[in-house]
């Protein structure tokens, strides 16, 4: 925000000293001129800022160190959240992700919502938890939401059947199940679940991505159960920053 506001101030300057010296007509052009300049550097400047950040932010996550992990998000907010718009809600979504693997979904639900805007993960998150609350309307809303913004994640099409296998819904299961296959014809992940559920067959995640255990963290927590042995925190997210926290332009 603070990037919006320092352009358009830098812009009504150019502009009116050049409609002093000229006259108003003159002065449009130029401070347009300097509004996406100033904007774009700007933009480019807390975009690097973010990213640097955000590098040192990898390896606490793959040590396990959620709390020191949180910490670190919660400083970039507040030094970066209000230079970049929407930038707060993306670091808010990530901070849910966090309370999300760690199965507080009551804390994670608030600062999910706040950074749902065009985030998969986030809309997924937040479906599967109404989904746990037994508030289904909102849950299948909210993974179409999820699929309609990442067309091509075969993990949120995977997601959305399972939630509706689990509550009886088995025929519209199959029918997400071929739309994700029109997005993406070529996934062997949709074609095989798809088969074994017409098929009636048990589904098998032990099949699917790493990153399957992101939003069903406790499945992750039985898992290592079941083997007899105990495991890391469940399913810490790997976080996508970069050019889609704070967007170059």
């Amino acid at each position: 925000m603070y990037n919006l506001l320092v352009s358009l101030g830098l812009a009504l300057v150019t502009f009116v000293a050049v409609a002093l010296i000229l006259r108003p007509l003159a002065g449009i052009v130029p401070a347009l001129l300097v509004f996406g300049v100033a904007l774009f550097l700007l933009t480019r400047r807390v975009g690097r800022k973010v990213d640097a950040e955000m590098q040192q932010l990898l390896p606490m996550l793959q040590a396990q160190q959620v709390d020191r992990a949180r910490e670190h998000l919660e400083g970039i907010k507040r030094r970066w959240g209000k230079w970049q718009l929407l930038l707060e809600g993306q670091i808010d979504a990530q901070l849910g992700m966090l309370d999300y693997v760690q199965m507080k979904w009551d804390e994670a639900l608030p600062r999910l919502q706040r950074g749902r805007f065009r985030n998969w993960q986030a809309q997924v998150c937040i479906g599967a938890i109404h989904h746990r609350r037994g508030e289904l309307d909102k849950a299948w809303a909210e993974l179409e939401s999820a699929v309609g913004t990442a067309p091509k994640e075969a993990v949120a099409w995977l997601v959305y059947a399972h939630l509706l296998l689990r509550s009886g819904e088995r025929n519209r299961a199959l029918e997400v199940l071929g739309r994700g296959l029109q997005a993406l014809p070529d996934s062997e992940l949709l074609q095989q679940t798809q088969k074994d559920l017409a098929n009636k067959r048990r589904l098998r995640t032990d099949r699917y991505p790493e990153s399957w255990y992101q939003f069903f963290p406790e499945e992750l927590v039985k898992s290592h159960l079941v083997r007899g042995r105990r495991g890391p925190q469940p399913g810490v997210p790997q976080p996508r920053f970069g050019a889609k926290m704070a967007p170059r332009r």
